[in-house]
């Protein structure tokens, strides 16, 4: 009888063992997942920021020719060369 009793409380801690361990993977490949979705994101964010930059660079780049300097100038000073006209539409 005694072997039967042990064996049983055996049987139940190995059960117990065995439910705790499942519990802890489920809950840790729950945060695998999590963290995975959020390095994702961040890659996401980081190719974004890296094209931004590469756009910003191409733009500090064409300021320092001819042709960007005179296109700051016409769209944000609105200067022209010398014997141009510019025209406004007033009509909106």
């Amino acid at each position: 009888m005694r072997f039967k009793r042990s064996s049983l409380v055996t049987k139940v801690l190995i059960l117990v063992l065995v439910v705790y361990a499942t519990v802890t993977l489920v809950s840790l490949q729950s945060q695998v997942t999590e963290k995975e979705t959020q390095a994702a994101a961040l890659q996401d964010d980081i190719t974004a920021a890296q094209q931004e930059n590469l756009r910003l660079e191409q733009a500090i780049n064409a300021l320092g020719t001819d042709e960007g300097v005179e296109a700051v100038a016409r769209q944000k000073l609105g200067l022209v060369a010398p014997g141009e006209i510019l025209f406004y539409d007033v009509g909106n």
